[in-house]
This record gives structure tokens, C-alpha cells and sequence, in this order.
């Protein structure tokens, strides 16, 4: 019979009888217990029905456990192949004169119509250089992959079971479940133009809080007292830019207006769309922060397609990205921000301990083109 729990002492209390654990739970821990333990041979677990027989439990009771661990990711099922505590061919004590490869993943958007989104086009270019530049120095090859966010899961898996990586680059990427799943097998991970400071992940992105932060301040040093903010529609993607852009409001003494804040894609729809929102405004603002350089160009043409002049009517500026001639903006350095990305797996390759991960956020400099002047008086 179970040990009874004692509950707080307080007056009038009794003791409460603790319930015996369901067969399921009492399955899923002994199974944890094996796999923290090593003792299934190749990672590989027994079928079902060896697992049931072993431990005198029903199939489905076994079956149900190992559907809890996976959801957990302590275990890997493949279809004809059987289950798995980790990727199969996935080496997690290769040395360096037996593999020097390591995978880059680069993750891409698409539009509402499925057509790419301009978010990471321009800057994933300049990332890949910079690590595929510092792998090279360093005596390490970069496998690099390129797909949307949905299939980002099923391109690791087929590439560990092929390849035998050192670590891992994920770019423009962060979904939280796949990355836990990463580190469980022991591969350095960083995320490149993205955080989400999990335990034994890594990060290089540029400081958008800060660069948004000094956008505002250029703005007000200009004399503009209402300037808006055209955010990308994926808010969970890079939530930093919209933090600093509101700190800069407070540090001008500026007032900030929920209907400034503007959402949209990157594409020439969203730059429409975010002009005609801003041309139903009462007061309209006279500044506009953009997400990045491709959303302030599609927004500058589509100032010039209704005859508007820009600064004149509207000062714009950019968040980095693409070159667009003339335009002010904030820019960082992305192919430096590859080179630290492939910097910082290495490191961690050479440390003989456990390192704790590192995080690095690269500065915007300012840029000032044609694009901003005071406002009209």
C-alpha cells in the first residue's frame, strides 16, 4: 500500500491517502528511467509487443507511455523502423578528425499567397557568406538547407540520419519544440537573427530593441512629434523592434498612439495597405519607422503611385535588409553576424566543459539618405 503524503499541519487537518500511479505513468517512468540510463541497445527501444511482455502490461498501456515521451521528446518513432531515444546515425561523441560538418538551416516565409516573403531574402544571403567564410576558416564544412518554417522539423531529421553533424545553425527560426528536441541530443545549437533563450541554445541577432530605439531619437532630433511604426505581421518573430520603438516615444517625450502601430507583409500589398492606413489618421503622423528596407521601399513607391512626396509628406525610414538607394535607415552587419553564428559553435566544440550558451547582439549604425527631413510647416 502506498505511504500515506502528509498534508501542511494546520488545525483541524488530516492526513491525505496519496493515489498509486496509473499503470501508463508507472510504464513512462520506468521507460524514462532506461533511456536516461543508456540501456537500450543502438537507441534503439523493443516493439510494443516486446515491451509488454516484459513488463506484464497491455500493449496499449505501453503504447500510451511512449505517445507521452514523444510529446516530450524523449523519443523519436519512424515509420518501418522502429522507435528511437534519438536520431538514428545522429553521432553525439564524434571528434573533430572524424566529422567537420555542420548544418546551417535557413528558414523561409511565405505571403498569403504562398509566393516567399521578402523578410529574410535579403539578409539570409549575406548571413550564409559570413558562416560559410568562418566554417571554411575554421576547418569546418557548412551543409546549409533552405526551407519554410512547416517543413524545417522533417529537413534536421532526414538530414541527421544522413549526415553526421557537429552542430547546428538554425537562421531566421525559433520554433521552441524542434530546438528542445535539438539540444536533447547533444548538438551545439545557435540561432541566427533569432532568441529565445533556451537552456543550451546560443544566439546571434542584431539589436532591433536598440536600433528602432535610435531611429526614434534621429526622428525627434528632426523635429517630428508623431511618427509611426509599420511592423511585420509576424509579431512573434521579432517582438524587439516594436519594444524599442515604443522606448524611443518615451525617451523624446513623445506621444504614442496604438493606431501608429501598424501591421502588414512585406510585400507591395503591405506597403499599400500600410499607406492608406496612414491616410485615414487624424492627426496623420509625419514620420514612419519601417520594419525593414523592403517594407519602406514598397511604401515609398506607393507614396509616389498617389502623388505624395517623400520626405515632404512623409519621412520614412528603414530597419536594414536590402539596399534601396537613398534611403535613411539602421542598418547592421548580417554577413558579420554568419561569421559569429559559426564562431560561437566552434567555441563550444573546443570547450573541453560545458559552456554556458552565448548570446551576441550586433549594433545598427545609422545610414541617412534622401528619405527624412523636419516636417512641413
Amino acid at each position: 500500500m502506498s505511504k500515506p503524503t502528509k498534508l501542511e499541519a494546520t488545525p483541524g487537518s488530516v492526513e491525505r491517502i496519496a493515489r498509486p500511479l496509473s499503470l501508463v505513468a508507472q510504464v513512462e517512468q520506468i521507460l524514462r528511467d532506461a533511456i536516461a540510463s543508456g540501456r537500450f541497445p543502438g537507441d534503439r527501444l523493443p516493439t510494443e509487443v516486446e515491451l509488454a511482455e516484459q513488463l506484464g502490461v497491455s500493449r496499449e498501456t505501453v503504447r500510451r507511455a511512449c505517445e507521452a515521451l514523444q510529446t516530450q521528446g524523449l523519443l523519436i518513432k519512424f515509420r518501418r523502423k522502429g522507435t528511437f531515444t534519438r536520431f538514428p546515425g545522429l553521432s553525439l561523441e564524434v571528434k573533430a578528425t572524424e566529422s567537420t560538418l555542420l548544418a546551417y538551416l535557413q528558414a523561409d516565409y511565405r505571403d498569403a499567397q504562398g509566393r516567399e516573403e521578402a523578410a529574410t531574402r535579403a539578409i539570409s544571403g549575406l548571413m550564409c557568406q559570413g558562416a560559410i567564410e568562418a566554417a571554411g576558416e575554421a576547418g569546418f564544412e557548412l551543409v546549409v538547407r533552405r526551407a519554410p518554417t512547416m517543413q524545417m522539423g522533417g529537413v534536421f531529421r532526414r538530414l541527421s540520419q544522413t549526415t553526421r553533424l557537429r552542430g547546428v545553425i538554425f537562421a531566421s527560426f525559433g520554433e521552441e519544440k524542434l530546438l528542445r528536441r535539438v539540444t536533447e541530443f547533444g548538438l551545439p545549437t545557435v540561432l541566427l537573427d533569432h532568441d529565445l533563450h533556451l537552456p543550451q541554445v546560443s544566439s546571434v541577432r542584431d539589436d532591433s530593441f536598440a536600433g528602432a530605439r535610435q531611429a526614434v531619437e534621429y526622428l525627434a532630433t528632426l523635429e517630428h512629434r508623431r511618427v509611426a511604426f509599420a511592423d511585420w505581421h509576424r509579431t512573434d518573430l521579432n517582438p524587439w523592434r516594436l519594444g524599442g520603438y515604443r522606448q524611443g516615444l518615451r525617451d523624446a517625450g513623445l506621444p504614442r498612439r496604438r493606431t501608429w502601430e501598424l501591421q502588414s507583409e512585406l510585400t507591395e500589398a503591405g506597403g499599400r495597405h500600410v499607406v492608406e492606413e496612414l491616410w485615414k489618421l487624424t492627426p496623420r503622423p509625419t514620420a514612419l519607422l519601417c520594419f525593414n528596407n523592403t517594407l519602406a521601399r514598397h511604401v515609398i513607391e506607393e507614396l509616389q503611385r498617389r502623388g505624395l512626396r517623400v520626405p515632404q509628406d512623409l519621412s520614412v525610414m528603414g530597419s536594414g535588409g536590402e539596399q534601396v538607394s537613398g534611403l535613411t535607415g539602421m542598418e547592421a552587419d548580417w554577413f558579420q553576424m554568419g561569421v559569429q553564428s559559426v564562431q560561437v559553435l566552434v567555441r563550444h566544440l573546443a570547450a573541453d566543459s560545458k559552456q554556458a550558451p552565448e548570446h551576441i547582439l550586433a549594433p545598427h549604425a545609422l545610414r541617412v539618405g534622401q528619405t527624412t527631413a523636419p516636417p512641413a510647416r
